[in-house]
């Protein structure tokens, strides 16, 4: 019996396993510019702001876990510099899919900021650390910017 059909199917069923397999897109910078973060309003209530952000995934991939924070810079001398301390959104959710939208708040207490001159309330900072697909080194994500550059 000729053993060499059968090897040659076998042969292409193991491609064909092979190529079906690794058919996951691989994530790209363009993907994860595809991630908009935007702080759409900001309102002064009696002990404090609160701070309305849309995430939205506008790339092909599920953004399977994530974290959403704000800070205020620290105004210096000669500009701005980034505030460690950060506020972490509420109504955060795991596995956001392809084009959905999500609504975040975020409540800063007056203690944070009133009376405090060094702080610039008036372009505060959002940012987003994440995973795409499945939580990997290789899939993680990390944005940080002013809130007028994350939503452009």
């Amino acid at each position: 019996m000729d053993r060499k059909p059968v090897f040659i199917i076998f042969v292409i069923l193991c491609l064909l396993i092979s190529v079906s397999c690794s058919n996951k897109r691989e994530v790209t910078t363009d993907d994860i510019n595809n991630i908009k973060l935007e702080l759409i309003e900001q309102k002064e209530e009696a002990n404090g702001k609160v701070f309305t952000l849309k995430l939205h995934n506008k790339s092909s991939h599920i953004i399977v876990q994530n974290n959403v924070y704000l800070s205020f810079p620290i105004k210096v001398e000669n500009g701005i510099r980034g505030n460690d301390f950060k506020i972490e959104a509420r109504n955060n959710k795991l596995s956001i899919n392809p084009g959905e939208e999500l609504l975040l708040t975020v409540f800063a207490p007056k203690e944070m900021y009133e009376g405090n001159h060094n702080i610039d309330l008036e372009d505060p900072h959002i940012e987003i650390k994440g995973f795409l697909n499945e939580v990997t080194e290789i899939n993680q994500f990390n944005m940080i910017g002013g809130h007028r550059t994350m939503d452009s």
